[in-house]
Formats: structure tokens, sequence, C-alpha cells
């Protein structure tokens, strides 16, 4: 067992929480991130009688992990970093959608199985490139999911960007870079998101129909079809803008205050 499966384990599970049983998730009653089919399937697996997941133990949990995310997504042979992300994507929104996202980010077949060629793309990629790259691609699935986004949006968000910075920490450290330079790096982004951030925002702010053509001040029976058209186009354009930035200086807040977190903790580690 690779030593970095037990540390990802640890940050997977501060994300996926406790015990918990919301009526709006669809995966139902769940704990440390383990559903109770998943449970009910281990326990029949080791000829065990089936009981309620919140009394499933550290250890089994751990194994499940193990056998049911980590290994499948050949954890082991993933780069330090990338490994976590990956496996993190995969407990959070299935092992073959976790899988197509890095094969997506490599530009090879993605067919939601990790094999040989993933694994060879995946050792000769920049790592920091990949972990952001499978994380905007994470992003992009979750945000699509329009009804559960709506609901669930702002945690996953915060979660994904969670994953990137801890995951470019993971990086970073098995590549031998020291506690502080890790956590200047961490300073750097979080800077660079913030500012990211707040541009979207300002832009989103500035962004309209214009007040002077806005619908509630326009004549609309002097207007031609052709015209009346086109202002509608224009102000379904201008929302879906507006939309667009909003998201995007939230996913760049949720970013700077990841980063900002594993800065603060290499500061004191």
């Amino acid at each position: 067992m690779r030593i970095n499966f037990l540390p990802s384990l640890k940050l997977t599970l501060r994300s996926e929480g406790g015990n918990v049983d919301d009526k709006r998730d669809p995966g139902g009653r769940t704990s440390r991130g383990i559903i109770q089919t998943v449970y009910d399937a281990f326990r029949r697996s080791k000829g065990l009688p089936l009981r309620d997941v919140w009394t499933a133990t550290d250890e089994e949990v751990a194994e499940i992990y193990r056998t049911q995310y980590a290994d499948k997504l050949r954890f082991d042979d993933l780069p330090v970093g990338v490994d976590f992300v990956v496996f993190d994507a995969g407990v959070n929104s299935g092992v073959s959608r976790g899988a197509k996202w890095l094969q997506s980010a490599l530009g090879v077949t993605s067919d939601g199985v990790v094999g040989a060629k993933t694994i060879a793309a995946a050792t000769t990629a920049d790592p920091i490139k990949l972990i952001k790259s499978v994380c905007a691609n994470r992003l992009s699935f979750v945000r699509s999911l329009t009804t559960l986004f709506k609901t669930f949006g702002k945690g996953w968000t915060s979660r994904i960007a969670f994953t990137e910075a801890n995951g470019i920490s993971m990086s970073l450290k098995s590549q031998g870079s020291t506690v502080a330079q890790v956590a200047d790096f961490a300073k750097v982004e979080s800077r660079s998101a913030k500012n990211a951030s707040t541009a979207s925002s300002g832009a989103a702010g500035g962004t309209g129909v214009g007040g002077g053509t806005a619908a509630t001040q326009l004549d609309w029976t002097h207007l031609s079809t052709l015209e009346i058209g086109l202002f509608v186009a224009g102000a379904v354009g201008a929302v879906v803008l507006i939309a667009y930035l909003i998201h995007r200086s939230r996913t760049q807040k949720a970013r700077a205050e990841a980063y900002a977190a594993v800065a603060a903790e290499e500061a004191t580690a």
C-alpha cells in the first residue's frame, strides 16, 4: 500500500463528513462517504450480515475506499497528488467518471478504465497542469447537473477547489519542495484566484442589456419581428454571460480560499 493512500483518504473523509441522511441526496443514508448500498455489498462479499452503514468500523471504511475506488483507479501507479485528485473525484462522482476526467485531461481515449496507456501518459505529464485540468473537468461536469447543482453546487465547488489545492501541495512535496516553498506557491495561487474572482464579479455587475433599451422601456409595438428577435437574443446572451461570470467569480473565490488554507497549514507545519 503506497504511503500516500492514507493521507489522501484522510483528506477525502474531511470532505465526505460523518453520518448523513439527506433526503435531497440521491445516495441516501451515508457514513463517511459510504452509501448504504455499497456497504451492503461489502458485507455480503465478506459473508457478513447486513447492518446500518452508520455502524461501519473505520477499518471497513478504509478497505472499501481502497478496494472499491483506489485500486480500480490504479491509485498506486499515478503520480503523487494526481492520485489523490483522481481518487477523490472517483469517490464523489464514480470511478468511471474520475477515470474519464483524468483521461480527457491527458488527451487519451476516455473509456473510463485506467489502463497502461493512461498511466504512461500521466507519469510523463506536468503534474500541476494535470491536477488543475482534472479538477476543471470535474467542475464542468457537476455544473451541468443543473437541478442538483442548485442544491449542492457551493459544496461541490469548494470541495473541488480543496482537492486541487491539496493535490498540488502533495505533488510539490513529492518533487522535493520545502514546506516554505509550498506555502509560497499556494499564496501566489490564492492571490491570482482572488484577483480573477474580483474581476469576474466586477464584469458581471457591469454587464447588461443597457438601461436605454431595457425591455420595460421599449415600445414593442414599433419594433419589427426581426428587431424583437435580435433584442431577445441579445438579452438572453447577456443573461448567459452574467451567469457565467458569477459562476467564475464563485469558483475562483473557492480556489482562493482553498489555496489560502493550504498556505496557512504549511506555514504552521
